[in-house]
């Protein structure tokens, strides 16, 4: 009864105050203009296209597949023509220096070539007694400059420059050559170990085909993401690319009209970016007219598959085709487009040319050690793999472009040596005569 008594209670007044989230009010008594209706140009309170713009929709939709753009080709190959011109012009002119070089400093240094300009293998001896006596000059300056050290360091060090001299001394200059792009392979492969340089590694020294990038396929050639890979390539590219280069030296001595060469490692290089450049395009051309037709198939089949959102089905579990189709694309998209990294392609060019060369050769390894195989065998097997390999489908190495390196070595190895005398010919240039060859009476005057 008390509580009859009591006044009702009462809530304070209190006033609700709301505010814009814009500084200028929308009118809405305003008529839009028929000009700004477009899709990033509607008001705030629209999400969906107006009546006109569905009545203005006569063209039919393209498809998924025909949205798709395939991957570039023709830039691709563009490059790689260029590339290997540039190349292949600019090795021959370096060796054209070289030997107009050596030959007047042979002829010009000793009698007996006044009458005729010194053979490939006399500038060939000739450079190597003049590495060695560089090599020698650099160890009496080192012993100059640790002359006051105590005599167990200065044993050492002298003892540690003749290990590493004499075998550089020893080895022909190809396979030094080899050794410097080793290196500098090795210094790539230590840039991609770091977590600051790794991007710039994946941006500009891999090949990927979906990237559009054509340098990246040069770059490619040096740059290295395993330890295992770094080693195999740099071991292959020194051996069989001193053999193959060999091979190119032999060639130009067995033509009397040849022009002669004192260096052989200009040309060896030359056909090593040529080689990698071509066997990166057929591995780019692969993956843009094979691999990706397929992985887009795929992802049309599997977005047919799928359940109509407005399905019972698809009401229930609205995210499984989402995360079926999000699986999809993290495994189709690695596996089916690679990118690619390594001189594997330049190396099976050479390889390829040292077994139509030298088919009598036996190949074996001193770590582990293991019998002895023919060549041929040896390359007929790795191209058995790399063959069952595209057709299966592997992708632990890239197949395609082993294929294409194979492929690029057994051309040079016919037309190789035609190609290099017309290179070398072309880039002669303005270079005057040499002077074993020219005539007693013009050397008087």
């Amino acid at each position: 009864m008390l509580s009859s008594l009591r006044p009702p209670l009462r809530w304070p007044a209190c006033r609700i105050s709301s505010r814009h989230f814009s500084f200028t009010r929308l009118k809405r008594s305003e008529p839009i203009a028929p000009s700004n209706l477009q899709p990033g140009n509607l008001p705030w309170f629209t999400s969906f296209p107006s009546f006109q713009q569905q009545l203005a929709r006569t063209s039919k939709l393209p498809s998924f597949s025909d949205s798709v753009r395939r991957p570039s080709v023709r830039t691709q190959v563009l490059f790689f023509a260029c590339g290997s011109l540039v190349a292949l012009f600019v090795g021959a002119r370096l060796t054209n220096t070289e030997t107009y070089e050596w030959s007047n400093r042979l002829c010009s240094s000793a009698p007996a070539w006044r009458d005729r300009p010194p053979t490939n293998d006399e500038m060939r001896r000739a450079r190597y007694y003049a590495f060695g006596k560089d090599l020698q000059d650099s160890l009496a300056v080192m012993k100059d400059a640790i002359e006051d050290w105590p005599m167990s360091i200065k044993n050492v060090l002298i003892w540690t420059y003749i290990q590493v001299a004499q075998p550089v001394l020893d080895t022909t200059e190809t396979r030094r050559l080899a050794w410097v792009v080793g290196a500098f392979n090795g210094l790539l492969y230590f840039m991609w170990q770091s977590p600051r340089t790794r991007l710039l590694m994946q941006t500009h020294f891999m090949h990927s085909p979906l990237s559009g990038r054509s340098y990246t396929m040069l770059t490619s050639l040096f740059s290295h993401r395993r330890f295992v890979h770094l080693w195999l390539c740099s071991a292959a590219a020194a051996a069989f690319g001193s053999a193959a280069a060999q091979y190119l030296f032999e060639e130009r001595n067995h033509d009397p009209d040849n022009l002669r060469e004192a260096t052989p490692k200009w040309h060896f290089l030359a056909f090593f970016i040529s080689a990698g450049l071509f066997s990166n395009l057929v591995s780019h051309v692969a993956a843009s007219r094979i691999s990706f037709p397929r992985l887009v198939a795929r992802l049309r089949s599997s977005a047919a598959s799928a359940p109509h959102p407005s399905s019972s089905a698809a009401a229930s579990k609205p995210k499984a085709g989402f995360f079926a189709r999000l699986r999809l694309k993290r495994t189709a998209s690695p596996e089916d487009i690679p990118s690619f990294v390594g001189a594997s392609g330049a190396v099976y060019s050479a390889f390829t040319v040292v077994a139509l060369a030298y088919p009598d050769t036996d190949l074996a390894l001193k770590i582990p050690p293991t019998f002895p195989l023919s060549i041929e065998w040896g390359l007929g097997m790795l191209l058995a793999l790399d063959v069952i390999g595209v057709l299966r489908g592997w992708r632990l190495f890239n197949h395609w472009a082993h294929l294409g390196g194979a492929a690029f070595g057994a051309f040079y190895w016919e037309y190789g040596p035609f190609i290099w005398e017309v290179c070398r010919l072309l880039t002669l240039g303005s270079l005057p005569p040499i002077l074993c060859d020219v005539p007693d009476e013009q050397e008087e005057q």
